[in-house]
């Protein structure tokens, strides 16, 4: 009989020529990763442009997302999105290279800091930003939902998911007016009992200027208007 710690031993010795043969590398600098780093290594995590959004009420994606008839309570996005700047890979991977696990990897990373800071501590719920179920079956996963399962894991919270879309055109390349007239009456909350009284976080894997979000929101406000809302993203871009 073959001892249990031969197993264990040759499985790591296994996995060891396989990186060598396939390295991982970082999602940001494609170099070759090292023991103790995922995903992205450490001179890239140091250098990542932080947004430090959650450490200020009022901030400019606060200001960004200001509506009226639609109040966001707080906000919180790990990374600045500038395009071709290479931490834009990690959105990339997560959203059209069918690597959901890099966006829960980033969200769980930096869920850590938020929950440190007290961010989810009067949250009930995580709800991620539906993707239409034809896009969804295509993609294979909405990336939404990845990231808001990253955060769960380590702040607890359940991902649930009440939004609903209808078919709507790509953002991508749509200038500000376009993306808002693009998600008119994109989304619905069709049993408002699920988050009724609640405060909920809306996930989302980037914001641009914001009209996705805000369709979101306005549509959770005009079915369940007690419901509390902030939102959290990956990424966002930096106005200027």
């Amino acid at each position: 009989m073959i001892p249990n710690n031969s197993f264990a031993v040759a499985g790591r010795w296994l996995r060891g020529l396989v990186n060598i043969i396939f390295p991982d590398v970082c999602t940001v600098c494609h170099r070759p990763l090292v023991d103790g780093e995922d995903f992205i290594c450490l001179q890239c995590l140091l250098d990542m442009p932080v947004t430090n959004f959650h450490k200020s009420a009022s901030n400019s994606l606060v200001d960004r997302l200001f509506s009226p008839s639609c109040r966001i309570e707080k906000t919180a996005s790990m990374f600045y999105y500038r395009r071709g700047n290479p931490y834009t890979a990690i959105i990339h991977d997560t959203k059209y290279r069918n690597r959901p696990k890099v966006g829960r990897h980033f969200a769980s990373l930096h869920a850590k800091e938020l929950s440190d800071s007290g961010f989810f501590d009067d949250i009930d719920a995580l709800v991620p930003v539906p993707l239409h179920f034809l896009k969804k079956i295509k993609r294979g996963y909405n990336q939404a939902e990845e990231i808001a399962k990253g955060l769960g894991h380590v702040c607890g919270l359940p991902v649930e998911t009440p939004l609903k879309a209808s078919w709507h055109r790509s953002q991508t390349r749509k200038d500000i007016h376009a993306r808002l007239q693009n998600t008119i009456g994109t989304y619905s909350l069709p049993d408002p009992e699920l988050i009724a009284d609640r405060h909920i976080l809306l996930v989302d894997d980037v914001i641009t200027t914001g009209s996705t979000i805000l369709a979101c929101a306005q549509a959770i406000k005009k079915a369940s208007p007690a419901t509390r809302i902030s939102v959290y993203s990956l990424a966002a871009t930096q106005l200027e």
